[in-house]
């Protein structure tokens, strides 16, 4: 049950009860998926603390569909970055061997195979990284119903 900040203090800042459901159920939501919180609490509920950086005035609601640029956690910003370059070296070294399988120039020297098996150990170690992270928050959001 949400104590603090009340429904009551919150109301004021959404048109109607739905409005507000809204607006605090987005939040909570970029909070889990790796937004920063933007009122310093030590509260382990993104719930409570969506409804306290609405009451600070931190957040507030738009009318109509926007997709606004949230700034996520640097360890999560910097993992996605670093799978997302893995996925695109993978990518890159994948059409260079299908070049050279179609007969073209061989590409794929000794020093390619060494980046390839780098880029494999890399993005191995970025998805267990972002495991981890998912895992923590997972655990974070269990305790949070307990």
């Amino acid at each position: 049950m949400l104590v603090d900040p009340s429904v009551e203090e919150l109301l004021p800042k959404a048109e109607c009860r739905y409005s507000l459901c809204m607006l605090v159920a987005k939040r909570a939501r970029q909070l889990v998926d790796g937004a920063q919180p933007m009122v310093d609490d030590p509260t382990p509920s993104y719930v409570t603390l969506a409804c306290k950086e609405i009451a600070a005035d931190k957040v507030v609601g738009v009318e109509g569909q926007h997709t606004p640029y949230v700034p996520l956690r640097p360890e999560i910003e910097e993992a996605r970055r670093l799978a997302k370059e893995a996925a695109e070296n993978q990518a890159r070294m994948d059409a260079e061997g299908e070049g050279a399988e179609a007969g073209e120039a061989p590409a794929a020297t000794e020093s390619a195979e060494t980046d390839a098996a780098a880029s494999e150990s890399f993005v191995e170690e970025t998805e267990s990284f972002v495991d981890v992270v998912e895992e923590n928050e997972e655990s974070d959001d269990s305790e949070e119903d307990s």
